[in-house]
């Protein structure tokens, strides 16, 4: 049974991904998912993912890991006796409460704050996702992972994301599925699952670009990297379409690209997007 809850936690992960593709107006990888799907979809056994596929119909997410026995998608409080057989995973357990398929993974990393308290009236536009704290003007990285490093870094710093060194590993595994690397010098990478929190991102710049997997392999300079809390993978989505509709336009990128310091990243970000994200 564990290999098959493997499996449908690996088919997730493609029909995420399938999913930002679409989002990010790539054609480059669809055909190559969807076969992958396909294929994945056909080795499961059908009652199973007859439950799979009818669980997407109702959530953005089918299967979720449990944390300190508490189902991650919906937050019940799982059954001791039903914890211990999310453990085990000799069998197929669904929570209680929402009916999501359960995994058991351990140490989930956790965000540590939000960009709006629980208390707080929710910011408008990009200022539910980000702050000017997590800007960074010029990457001192030279590859990709190092990029990745050093923008979880800040987030760590700062006081929003634990574990970082297990957050990048996540996103390098995440990258070597799909690039998340797209056209105009753009990437999102991104981890998804984490515990708690909100969706957040962090925006690193890069003037001189670096090779992060894009399109006939050109140079990417505008790194947004995001965390994504299980319950907002449709928040995900649309936040990645706003943000591409605001940077497709030249004038944008390089206004962003011109900017020296946090601040004036920040001033410049919500100027781009206030009528893309809202």
């Amino acid at each position: 049974m564990k290999q098959i809850i493997n499996e449908l936690i690996q088919l997730q992960d493609l029909n995420f991904t399938l999913e930002e593709q679409r989002a990010l107006t790539s054609e480059t990888h669809l055909k190559e998912l969807e076969k992958s799907i396909k294929s994945l979809s056909q080795d499961l056994p059908k009652d199973v993912y007859k439950l799979f596929k009818n669980l997407l119909d109702h959530y953005s997410t089918a299967v979720v890991p449990i944390a300190k026995d508490t189902c991650t998608g919906c937050g019940m409080a799982v059954p001791t006796i039903l914890a211990y057989e999310v453990k085990v995973g000799a069998k197929l357990i669904q929570c209680p409460r929402c009916t999501r398929i359960l995994y058991y993974r351990d140490a989930l990393p956790r965000q540590l704050k939000r960009i709006v308290k629980l208390d707080e009236k929710p910011s408008a536009g990009i200022a539910r996702f980000s702050s000017s704290s997590l800007m960074i003007p010029q990457l001192n990285a030279k590859t990709r992972d190092e990029a990745l490093a050093e923008i979880l870094q800040l987030m760590a710093g700062e006081g929003f994301v634990e574990k970082p060194e297990a957050l990048l590993k996540a996103a390098i595994n995440r990258e070597s599925i799909v690039p998340t690397a797209i056209e105009h010098g753009l990437a999102f990478p991104h981890v998804r699952g984490v515990e708690g929190g909100g969706l957040i991102f962090a925006l690193g710049l890069k003037d001189q670009g670096l090779r992060f997997g894009a399109p006939k392999n050109r140079l990417t300079k505008i790194i947004f990297f995001i965390v994504i809390p299980l319950a907002a993978s449709a928040f995900y989505l649309q936040l990645i379409t706003g943000l591409m509709e605001a940077f497709r336009d030249v004038k944008s990128r390089n206004k962003l690209l011109a900017c020296k310091t946090p601040e004036k990243m920040w001033k410049a970000l919500n100027q781009v997007t206030k009528k893309t994200i809202t």
